[in-house]
């Protein structure tokens, strides 16, 4: 059946009809615009914005880690880091003309005339890893920030500029423990371990000797790295076509390394270090060839190196400034070797200072005791021995100690023999390295039948009672560091219990907190008698009293020392076996409680007492708080 429309329903239907078209003819509006937007972009500025989107990159940039810092015992700092900024040029950015341009502007605004134009295109071609920025060079940053600014203001004139925050090892104390501390330089052909194995950049500062190098990865007994080498961050940066940084696209913040607190004390260092140098001076007016010397000085009780120095000496940030043609001379001179640490690497024929080592070993084998005695006289001495600086007639070892007489400790190690004497030896840590934490430690030689039998032939592969002779007064084959020797002193005064010297007595992290601690370790032990301890130190205290070759020395002075001075001949090609000797001194004190022992030389010193034993003197002056209050040497007409 066929009905109407409805009036209202008709209505509605044009309403939404007309909506329909609007929304229809809006939409093709849009549409419209957006076609045009893509022409535009597309066709007709192809160029412009193909171009931008090529220039827009990402610069990944290595954020340098700080190195931890050195202090001594007392928080003095030794080795620490300052801000500077490596001027750079990251060559991947750099194309064409414009590395020219660069190298141009760059040269006018560094106003260097080491850094012309030309030699920045030098480093910039050299580069031999295209994907690192090459550092033209390190500015502070005090007094710079005016260059800075002025660098970051024209970057439209740098291209390819890079600037980065660099932290750069300096040392405070100037060649204070110059030795200890060591040195830094740039990676090198000999350090590809590094480059392949611990994510080392080719740019990058190491650790070359001392402290630097042996404590640069240092790992705790899980393996853990918990060293002076910090971790880099890592920023990647997205760049425009003039090098300008749009934004960061993420940022990995650098960590900085662990920092050493040592063992040494800064005082008793620069103290050690000065008569060194001073007495090294003085004795060279007369005897040219004395030029260097070392001294060691040893808590005795845990083996802790409160003072260690060489000399010559130097400063570790020469190597970090750069050397210039005097430095060079002076670094590489073969005579001096001022970065050659005497006190660890150099072995010597000690001398008498041995003696008392031969003593030792002669009380522990039971041979002889406060009461032997042995003639020295003309009639006594043998073609097979080692004549005396004079007949002192019938000597028992306190004596003999006192006037260093030859021709005792020569009978009394005959006495005892090789066997039980090398056997001492070795416990006290001759011939042995004593595990230090520095580079380029000396093993010594501590010779016996054996070392003969392999080394030579014939007759000379035997050994015979006349090296028995020798060894026992510090000449022959053997030979030590004075760090073996203050080892051996320190065992001494410590009842037998030989510790092992070290440095670094805690490592801490950059919020404070120790990560590692050390532990005083016993590496061997002698039986040694209350009786027989007691023995020798009397014997020691008597060179330092009035008719003592030590007397001159510690005559006067306000503890007990106990002592033993040493000229030994140098045994080398060349020397006069009558004029040339190595001055030695060891000791310790306060002599009824040890807490410190030395020993040191001065390379032709001669005379021990007036040589090495004025290093120990002001050592000891340092370590007890004596510096001006000790009064000066006394006279002796005693000497060795």
């Amino acid at each position: 059946m066929f009905e109407p429309i409805n009036s209202a329903e008709q209505t509605a239907e044009q309403h939404f009809s007309k909506r329909t078209l609007v929304f229809v003819a809006v939409l093709l509006v849009m549409f419209l615009v957006l076609a045009v937007k893509l022409f535009a972009l597309q066709i007709l500025n192809t160029d412009v914005y193909s171009s931008i989107s090529s220039n827009n990159q990402m610069r990944i940039v290595s954020q340098p880690a700080k190195r931890g810092d050195i202090y001594d015992r007392n928080g003095i700092m030794l080795a620490g880091s300052e801000i500077c900024y490596e001027i750079c040029v990251s060559t991947a950015a750099s194309r064409g003309d414009e590395v020219n341009t660069l190298a141009n502007n760059l040269a006018a605004y560094l106003k260097d005339p080491e850094l012309t134009a030309e030699a920045i295109l030098d480093k910039v071609k050299s580069n031999p890893r295209a994907y690192q920025p090459v550092v033209i060079t390190t500015i502070e940053a005090e007094g710079n920030q005016h260059l800075l600014a002025a660098l970051e203001e024209n970057r439209d004139d740098l291209p390819g500029l890079l600037i980065i925050e660099e932290p750069r090892r300096v040392y405070p104390g100037g060649n204070l423990a110059s030795h200890l501390l060591g040195q830094m330089g740039q990676i090198s052909d000999t350090d590809e371990e590094l480059l392949d194995s611990y994510a080392y950049l080719a740019t990058d500062w190491v650790g070359k000797a001392g402290l630097e190098k042996t404590m640069e990865r240092f790992a705790n007994s899980e393996g853990e790295e918990i060293g002076l080498r910090g971790q880099r961050g890592l920023q990647i940066l997205e760049v425009n076509s003039k090098n300008r940084i749009v934004r960061t696209v993420s940022s990995e913040p650098s960590v900085s390394g662990n920092s050493l607190v040592l063992t040494l004390d800064a005082k008793v260092q620069a103290a050690m270090e000065k008569s060194l140098k001073d007495t090294v001076a003085k004795i060279s007016k007369s005897r040219p060839k004395a030029q260097a010397g070392a001294g060691v000085l040893l808590d005795v009780k845990t083996g802790a190196v409160l003072g260690l120095a060489s000399y010559p000496d130097y400063e570790p940030e020469n190597f970090i400034i750069g050397l210039d043609g005097e430095l060079s001379s002076y670094y590489y001179d073969e005579k001096l070797k001022p970065t050659y640490n005497r006190a660890v690497s150099a072995a010597y024929p000690v001398g008498s200072t041995f003696k008392v080592s031969t003593a030792l070993a002669a009380l522990v084998s039971g041979v002889v005791d406060a009461e032997t005695e042995v003639l020295c006289s003309a009639e006594t001495w043998t073609i097979e021995k080692a004549k005396c600086t004079k007949e002192h007639g019938w000597v028992n070892m306190r004596e003999a100690m006192a006037v260093s007489c030859n021709t005792y400790f020569q009978d009394v190690a005959a006495m005892a023999g090789i066997e039980n004497m090398y056997d001492t030896f070795k416990k006290l840590g001759y011939g042995q390295l004593t595990g230090i934490e520095l580079t380029g430690e000396s093993r010594g030689l501590l010779a016996n039948p054996e070392y003969k039998q392999l080394n030579f032939e014939g007759r000379d592969a035997v050994w015979h009672r006349y090296d028995t002779h020798y060894m026992a007064i510090g000449q022959g084959y053997s030979y030590y560091t004075p760090l073996q020797m203050a080892q051996a002193v320190a065992t001494i005064a410590n009842g037998g219990v030989r510790m092992q010297p070290h440095l670094v007595d805690k490592i801490v992290d950059y919020q404070g907190e120790t990560v590692y601690q050390w532990q005083p370790r016993v590496m061997d032990e002698i039986e040694i008698s209350d009786y027989a301890g007691r023995v020798l130190r009397d014997s020691m205290i008597a060179v330092t009293q009035d008719g003592g070759t030590g007397y001159s020395m510690f005559g006067n002075y306000p503890v007990t020392v106990a002592a033993k001075t040493g000229t030994a001949q140098t045994g080398l090609a060349g020397d006069d076996k009558n004029k040339d000797y190595h001055g030695w001194f060891i000791a310790y004190a306060p002599a009824e409680d040890p807490q410190v022992a030395f020993a040191g030389m001065i390379e032709y010193g001669y005379h021990g007492y007036a040589s090495a034993g004025a290093v120990c003197k002001a050592a000891f002056d340092a370590y007890f708080g004596y510096e001006g209050l000790t009064t000066a040497p006394v006279y002796s007409s005693v000497v060795e």
